[in-house]
């Protein structure tokens, strides 16, 4: 981990970032979204499904889904100890998500870089079916983030 956060115990700091990630206010918690889990190079979240995420054809909205995307490689990205920001993203639409109970979206690393940081993540409904593949690319602002 890059910065001060050597002078904490792991634990201590996936605990720190989870919290930092999910601040009240923020868009995340507007969306619903619940970073659940992180680890070196990975993280873990989920959205339970809400009337407002859905699109005019009643599946939920693909911004929806990268928004999770987004978000849950962002919380991946920054297990490396330093604040991000998106700078690019793809995202494959593979079946629409219909009336899911809960979006799931997990975070792998690709590669952590000086500067550039790259994820694919994978959304699922609570089924187990694969509804999106995205690769999210951040960049790293060299201050930690705790």
């Amino acid at each position: 981990m890059n910065g001060n956060t050597n002078e904490i115990r792991p634990e201590e700091f996936y605990k720190k970032l989870l919290d930092y990630r999910q601040q009240e206010g923020l868009a995340t918690s507007h969306m619903g979204i619940r970073v659940t889990d992180a680890a070196p190079g990975w993280a873990r979240g989920e959205m339970n499904f809400e009337k407002y995420h859905l699109n005019p054809i009643g599946s939920v909205h693909g911004g929806v889904i990268f928004f999770l995307a987004d978000s849950v490689g962002g919380t991946a990205a920054c297990t490396r100890g330093s604040v991000v920001t998106t700078s690019n993203g793809m995202i494959h639409y593979l079946k629409p998500a219909i009336n899911p109970k809960k979006l799931i979206a997990e975070a792998e690393e690709i590669k952590a870089g000086k500067n550039i940081l790259i994820y694919d993540v994978y959304i699922r409904t609570e089924d187990d079916t694969l509804i999106a593949k995205a690769t999210m690319e951040y960049y790293s602002m060299h201050k930690s983030i705790l």
